[in-house]
């Protein structure tokens, strides 16, 4: 297969927030004639909480008998988020105890990953009827179901960082290691950054030498990306090279200006990184309707905000080309990795007397 499109929203004329059981065999049909497979990221809204169990059961069946090989599970985006992203607004809310178990059981059916944000509470804090926040990481592993972090809150950067280190050694400590166990949203959105990290219209990339310069000029080290990129990216990308998360990357230039993408790829190295296109092929997600911007090309809510990208995989390959990518490094990036991350699954570590 070409590549492995690991967290996107909409293919054809299907948004996955709003997919129904009856949909998954054409969904298959599309995907190998793109010769693609695919994990579908759905955000979800807490009235579709029954018709998602009613689909990712179906597609485990399915699955069971061979009938989906072009779909590798599902994953959700939320609804455990920070306030300020760009994703449809009643994709972010707070499930109770119930609602939680409900979603962290469909791990055996083909449910991957949730989106999380891990500074929305402490690992001790309760969420709701008794269940902390490290209960509800237990519930999901222990089913098969890992956290990828993002959407952080704004305002307390420090605090952000910290939690990021607490959730990993909390996770590390019970559950066998491996950079796999924790992955990431996209890298640089929805987190707070010392530093600009894209320009989506005119007036701003006339500003893009002097700011790009201030991220790029220096060499980044383990020791200055907390001054020059903020204390959560920092975090996160110590975290991948010390083998504790895979980190997502953007290649689209409009989420992240492809100059940062790709000192990313420089600094990481390419085993150590998995690239998601965060696109949709249709206008609204959710049920939330999106227009497109002329300029960028990514696709807005109603006030503006970024929702999802346009660009899909081959046009963010040429783009990787096009920063002086080799195919073989595009190839593990695109499809290696994400395909061995969705393919690993968690387990208890072994109890020594």
């Amino acid at each position: 297969m070409t590549a492995f499109l690991y967290h996107f929203h909409g293919l054809g004329k299907y948004d996955f927030s709003s997919m129904s059981p009856e949909d998954l065999e054409s969904l298959q049909q599309l995907a190998a004639a793109r010769d693609v497979e695919i994990l579908p990221t759905v955000y979800l809204r807490r009235e579709a909480l029954p018709a998602l169990r009613e689909l990712v059961q179906r597609y485990g069946v399915l699955a069971a008998e061979g009938a989906v090989p072009n779909i590798a599970g599902f994953a959700i985006e939320g609804p455990l988020l920070g306030p300020d992203g760009g994703i449809p607004r009643r994709g972010r809310w707070y499930p109770t105890a119930d609602e939680w178990t409900q979603i962290a059981d469909l791990g055996p059916h083909g449910l991957r990953y949730v989106v999380m944000a891990p500074d929305g509470a402490a690992l001790d804090e309760v969420l709701d009827d008794g269940m902390t926040f490290a209960d509800l990481l237990d519930r999901c592993y222990d089913n098969g179901v890992r956290i990828a972090i993002g959407h952080f809150h704004r305002n307390d950067p420090e605090r952000s960082a910290r939690r990021v280190d607490e959730v990993l050694d909390y996770l590390h400590s019970r559950y066998e290691s491996s950079p796999n166990l924790v992955l990431t949203d996209h890298l640089y959105n929805d987190m707070p950054r010392n530093f600009v990290h894209a320009w989506r219209t005119e007036v701003a990339r006339t500003r893009r030498p002097e700011q790009l310069a201030a991220v790029v000029g220096p060499t980044w080290t383990r020791h200055n990306i907390g001054e020059l990129l903020g204390p959560v990216p920092a975090a996160v990308l110590n975290a991948a090279l010390d083998g504790r998360l895979m980190p997502c990357l953007n290649f689209d230039g409009r989420h992240v200006d492809l100059a940062i993408s790709r000192r990313t790829v420089d600094f990481l190295g390419c085993e150590r990184l998995i690239a998601l296109t965060d696109h949709t092929e249709v206008n609204v997600m959710a049920g939330e309707v999106l227009s497109q911007d002329s300029y960028s090309r990514l696709r807005l809510r109603d006030d503006g905000a970024v929702a999802a990208g346009s660009s899909g995989y081959e046009q963010q390959r040429e783009n990787m080309l096009s920063i002086g990518m080799a195919h073989d490094q595009i190839d593990q990036i695109f499809y290696r990795n994400p395909k061995a991350a969705i393919d690993f699954r968690p387990k208890r570590q072994t109890a020594t007397v």
